[in-house]
């Protein structure tokens, strides 16, 4: 009996089409890259319902002839190249057929085109693989594409896509790579028939990102340095020390004026800003490479949304040194005066030049460039009371140096017992210090607290007091960041952000619970919004459930005492009862360790007395 059949070719069509129209943003993606080639000077892209009931691409190119109207959607149909060795040295991205018979096969399309010195242009009307109409009509000079009911005939594909901010937010990126990409080009974004961004032809790429990004985060982009290196010249821009994001959506990356994604260039990114911005935050940066198109293979993906080197590390270590230069350039320029340190360090001092590159420190909401030796903690927040040490008449002082021999386990952590353990103090504003039968703990104090308020938001958030602002706190947010918060506002006010719109893209917050009364809320807010994006992918339920425990994490972090707050004996004292009461009380919500024991028989053999 014979099980092997050949699928009828309008069935492999809708199965190859899925390969290279994944949602509406590839088809968009596309359409423009044809427009682009068609050397149009305007491009206007038109979307209801996130792409998936109409897309609309309108330019001014050159336009097809009526014959290429016609066959530009059939199977293999390209202008592209006639051999495969033409891969090799592929410069454009295609014209009028790359992708069009993938996108026919799953929409309807209408295509209105007109040539140069023509009379009259062609308009043809697709349903599928079927051709239903074609006839001559009167049109501007260009091409205009609409495809309407994206994925109508594959219910398998369509099911897959995401939500309609989701989607939007997707076509948005793209549309923003391009305007980056193509800085002299006039595009135009619609959504249900509202002009959303309108970007006019710009002669810097600095200009194009004022038309984007608040003015605020625009204001910190300084241009890439030129890179040492003949056969590949990177360029572009990126934000400096004092700005920085709470998530990767402001980093474009080309190759030949092509937007790729390729996390080994944004980790080469990122190694450039070590010990300049904090932890977990990230640059902005439109970073363009030009390199010998035989030295990158771009059909490796799809959709070409990635490619591949011939010789990466060397883009990767390009990427690095370039950053990191422009950056030390940059600063150079702002240390020639003396440099005023917050109340932690009262004097001025005078640096050079040519002192080595150091971590940045915080002073009054700005980072400035620290050369001190000595690390001065990121978000402290001064707690007035005094400590005083129980038993002591002096500073506990940390070693300098410690024994490679000495071995603290802290694989299982012994319970605290309230009743017999004997508070000593706090080291280095940091952590707690108390002793009892089995030996010497070590707190943590920022961690300790993150687990009690983590565990307190988790089980008893509805009880947590609420408190009404005096005055209403205002936030500001971009375009982007407006639209992806925007349809989780009554969810979020479910952890106690009163969140309401406000004017323009402006958030206002009149009421917060009461432990978070002293929290940046534009941090706060921001963080939330990176992690809505972060998990926009995931199943409804799923999503909601991560973003609950995520929130409840960011927002006990934002309110737990911090490294550097200085405690008295009955806050530590509160803080260690409240530790003892806690569930997993062993590691803060991000996996850090809450505290570790120094046994009495680990000290007494590090001082000989056992062996």
């Amino acid at each position: 009996m014979q099980k092997i059949k050949q699928l009828p070719l309008h069935e492999a069509q809708k199965i190859a089409a899925g390969e290279v129209v994944e949602r509406p943003a590839n088809a968009i993606k596309e359409l423009i890259e044809n427009s682009i080639d068609a050397q149009a000077q305007q491009v206007q892209i038109y979307i209801e319902n996130g792409g998936q009931s109409l897309i609309r691409v309108v330019d001014n190119g050159y336009g097809m002839s009526s014959k290429d109207a016609q066959i530009c959607f059939d199977h293999h149909a390209t202008s592209k190249i006639n051999t495969v060795e033409d891969l090799l040295t592929l410069q454009s991205f295609g014209f009028r057929g790359e992708a069009l018979a993938s996108i026919a096969a799953v929409s309807t399309i209408c295509l209105i085109t007109k040539e140069k010195n023509t009379l009259f242009g062609t308009q043809v009307n697709r349903d599928a693989q079927t051709i239903v109409d074609i006839k001559e009509v009167s049109c501007a000079e260009g091409t205009d594409i609409t495809i309407k009911n994206l994925f109508y005939n594959v219910p398998a594909r369509k099911k897959f896509l995401k939500t309609v901010p989701t989607e939007v937010r997707q076509i948005t990126q793209l549309f923003q790579a391009f305007c980056f990409d193509y800085p002299t080009i006039h595009f135009s974004l619609y959504s249900e028939n509202k002009l959303v961004y309108n970007c006019p032809p710009v002669k810097t790429l600095l200009e194009r990102v004022f038309q984007f990004w608040d003015r605020q985060e625009a204001e910190h982009m300084i241009s890439l340095d030129s890179a040492e290196n003949k056969e590949i010249n990177i360029s572009g821009i990126i934000s400096n020390h004092q700005s920085f994001r709470y998530d990767r959506y402001h980093q474009f990356f080309f190759v030949n004026q092509r937007w790729i994604k390729n996390h080994q260039l944004a980790k080469a990114l990122l190694k450039g800003y070590l010990n300049v911005i904090p932890q977990n935050r990230y640059p902005a940066a439109v970073i363009s490479i030009q390199i010998n198109s035989a030295e990158v293979d771009i059909n490796i993906h799809p959709r070409k949304q990635e490619v591949q080197f011939l010789h990466p590390r060397i883009i990767e270590q390009l990427i690095q040194k370039t950053v990191k230069q422009t950056l030390e350039n940059h600063l150079s320029q702002h240390i020639q005066k003396p440099v005023t340190f917050s109340s932690t360090q009262e004097n001025e001092h005078n640096y050079s030049v040519d002192q080595p590159f150091k971590p940045a420190t915080l002073r009054n909401n700005e980072f400035i460039p620290s050369f001190s030796s000595s690390a001065i903690e990121f978000e402290s927040l001064s707690i007035p009371e005094p400590i005083t040490y129980s038993g002591q008449d002096k500073e506990i002082k940390p070693a300098h140096k410690t024994d490679e021999n000495l071995t603290i386990t802290v694989e299982k952590p012994s319970p605290l017992s309230m009743q017999n353990i004997q508070l000593l103090g706090q080291l280095k504003k940091t952590y707690i210090l108390a002793q009892d039968k089995d030996g010497l703990f070590i707190i943590d104090q920022h961690a300790a607290h993150e687990r009690i308020l983590y565990e307190q938001f988790r089980t008893r958030f509805n009880a947590l007091e609420t408190i009404n602002l005096i005055t209403p706190h205002i936030v500001s947010l971009s375009e982007d960041e407006y639209q992806t918060i925007h349809p989780h506002l009554e969810h979020i006010g479910e952890y106690g952000l009163a969140l309401e719109p406000f004017g323009n893209k402006q958030l206002i917050i009149q009421s917060t619970l009461g432990y978070l009364k002293k929290v940046s809320f534009e941090t706060l807010i921001k963080e939330i919004i990176s992690l809505i994006k972060e998990y926009a992918q995931l199943p409804h339920e799923e999503f909601h459930k991560m973003l609950h425990e995520k929130i409840h994490a960011q927002m006990a972090c934002k309110a737990a005492v911090k490294a550097g707050d200085t405690l008295s004996n009955e806050q530590m004292q509160q803080l260690l009862n409240d530790l003892y009461e806690t569930k997993n009380r062993f590691a803060c919500p991000h996996g850090r360790p809450t505290g570790w024991l120094l046994t009495t028989y680990e000290i007494e053999k590090k001082f000989k007395r056992k062996l």
